[in-house]
C-alpha cells in the first residue's frame, strides 16, 4: 500500500446535453442563465480539480452524447481536459448510456491524459506519481450488459483500489468455475453485500441526486449531477473530493457547482394570518435562503395550513397577485430568486364537503379524484395539441414525467375548476 495521501475528484452525470425544464415561462433575464447552467456547473468541477490540485479525476459516465450536445458540447469538454493536462491531471473516464466511448468525435482527439475504459470488459490502470504506484483504478464503460462486483479485482499488493462503473451493478451471486463465472439463481443483495472484496472506494454514476450506498470499510458513492434540471432534481448538486489519508482510509467532502438550484419551500398560515403577515412570511424565507449565497433560486411554492386565507388563496386570484409580486420583487435580483409557482397543500385545498355536491363541480372533482387514485390512468395530454409541427415542439413540455408532476397537474386542475365552477364558494 502507498505510504502517500493524494486527493482525487469524483464526477458524474453532465448531461450536458440536457437543458433545464419544468418552467412554464421562461422570463427574458433567465434564458441564457438556463442554458448554460450545465456547462457552468461542469466549468466549476474542473476549476475544483485544479483548484484542489488532485492527483486525478474520474468521471463516472452520463457526460454528454455527442450528437445532441454538438460542437460546443466537445468543444468544451475537450478545452476542460486539456486544462487539467497542462495540470498534469489525469482523467479516468467510464461511459455511461448516453456517452460510450466509441460515440467520442475523432474531430476532436482525446489528450493523452484522458484513459477511458473499455465496453462490457473490466480493465484497469495504475496511476502513478513520480514513478510510484499511487492507487489502482479499475472500472468499465457501459455496454450491452451490466457488470458484477466481483469483477472487479483490487491491486494484488494492497495498493488503494477504486472501481468505477456506471449504473447498477449486476449483484446475483456469482462463483468462479473451471469453464469461467457463472451466475446462481440467488437473491440479488445489492452492492452492500461486497464492501470487503478489497475495492476502498466505488465511484458510481448514472443517479441524478448524491447518493452513499455505505462508507464502512470501504465507500460506495454516486456524486449526483453537478446541476439540476427540474423540480424533481431540488436542493445543492456538485461533485465530490475523496481524501486518501496515508493509511488508506478515505473520507468525502460535497463540493457545490450548480449555476441554479431548485428549492421547494413550504409556509403554514393559520387563521390569523392575512396577506400583509403572508407576504412577511415570504421576505423572511427567502432573505434565509439567500443570506451568504450566490445561487440562482427557482423556487416552488407550497401554501399548508387552514383559515380564510386559505379560501382566497383558493380561488386563484391572489395566488395570481402573490406570483407576480415575488417575481418583480425579488426574481429581478441578485441572486434571482425565481418564483415557478405558487400552489395549495393538497390535503387543505379544496373542503371535502365540494367532492361530494350534484353540481358540475362535483362531478368535474370525483373525476379528477378517481384518475388521482389511479396510477396507471394516462393523462395523455399531447392529444390535445393540435397536429403539425407546433405538436412535436409541445409534446414533451406537457409529457408528465413523474409521479409528483401527475400529482401537482390534477391539483392545478382541481383548483382551476373550483375557480371557473365553484361560484362564489
Amino acid at each position: 500500500m502507498s505510504d502517500r495521501s493524494f486527493r482525487f475528484l469524483h464526477a458524474s452525470d453532465f448531461r450536458l446535453d440536457v437543458v433545464p425544464r419544468g418552467l412554464t415561462e421562461v422570463p427574458d433575464h433567465l434564458r441564457d442563465t438556463l442554458l448554460d447552467a450545465p456547462y457552468t456547473a461542469a466549468r466549476r468541477v474542473f476549476d475544483t480539480a485544479l483548484a484542489e490540485r488532485v492527483a486525478f479525476v474520474i468521471l463516472a459516465g452520463n457526460i454528454l452524447q455527442p450528437n445532441l450536445a454538438g460542437p460546443r458540447g466537445t468543444a468544451f469538454l475537450s478545452e476542460q481536459f486539456h486544462r487539467l493536462a497542462e495540470a498534469e491531471i489525469c482523467v479516468y473516464w467510464a461511459g455511461g448510456e448516453s456517452d460510450p466511448p466509441e460515440a467520442w468525435p475523432t474531430a476532436f482527439p482525446l489528450p493523452d491524459n484522458v484513459r477511458v475504459f473499455v465496453k462490457d470488459r473490466v480493465t484497469d490502470f495504475l496511476h502513478q506519481y513520480d514513478g510510484s504506484p499511487l492507487a489502482r483504478i479499475v472500472g468499465t464503460s457501459r455496454g450491452s450488459r451490466q457488470s458484477h462486483p466481483v469483477e472487479f479485482l483490487p491491486d494484488a499488493v494492497g495498493l488503494f483500489s477504486i472501481g468505477v462503473a456506471c449504473g447498477e451493478m449486476e449483484t446475483t451471486a456469482l462463483q468462479t468455475q473451471t469453464d469461467g463465472l457463472e451466475a446462481h439463481p440467488t437473491k440479488s443483495d445489492g452492492l452492500e453485500a461486497y464492501p470487503t472484496q478489497g475495492i476502498h472506494y466505488w465511484a458510481l454514476g448514472g443517479r441524478a441526486e448524491r447518493t452513499t450506498l455505505f462508507n464502512s470499510p470501504g465507500i460506495a458513492h454516486y456524486p449526483g449531477t453537478p446541476q439540476g434540471r427540474s423540480p424533481a432534481e431540488s436542493s445543492a448538486h456538485g461533485c465530490t473530493v475523496v481524501h486518501v489519508d496515508d493509511q488508506g482510509r478515505a473520507r468525502i467532502t460535497f463540493i457545490a457547482t450548480n449555476a441554479m438550484e431548485w428549492r421547494h419551500e413550504t409556509l403554514l398560515i393559520d387563521s390569523s394570518t392575512q396577506r400583509g403577515s403572508l407576504e412577511a412570511m415570504f421576505s423572511q424565507r427567502i432573505h434565509g435562503l439567500t443570506e451568504g449565497s450566490k445561487t440562482d433560486l427557482l423556487v416552488n411554492w407550497t401554501i399548508g395550513g387552514s383559515g380564510p386565507l386559505v379560501a382566497e388563496l383558493r380561488r386563484g386570484k391572489l395566488r395570481g397577485e402573490l406570483l407576480e409580486w415575488l417575481r418583480i420583487e425579488y426574481g429581478l435580483s441578485s441572486p434571482i430568486v425565481w418564483t415557478v409557482g405558487i400552489e395549495l397543500e393538497w390535503q387543505n385545498a379544496l373542503p371535502a364537503s365540494l367532492y361530494e355536491q350534484e353540481t358540475i363541480l362535483g362531478d368535474f372533482l370525483r373525476a379528477l379524484r378517481d384518475i388521482e387514485l389511479d396510477p396507471q390512468q394516462s393523462l395523455n395530454l399531447e392529444s390535445l395539441l393540435a397536429d403539425g409541427q407546433a405538436a412535436g415542439l409541445f409534446s414533451q413540455a406537457v409529457a408528465i414525467a413523474d409521479p409528483a408532476t401527475r400529482k401537482r397537474v390534477l391539483h392545478e386542475a382541481a383548483l382551476l375548476g373550483m375557480e371557473l365552477l365553484g361560484g362564489d364558494q
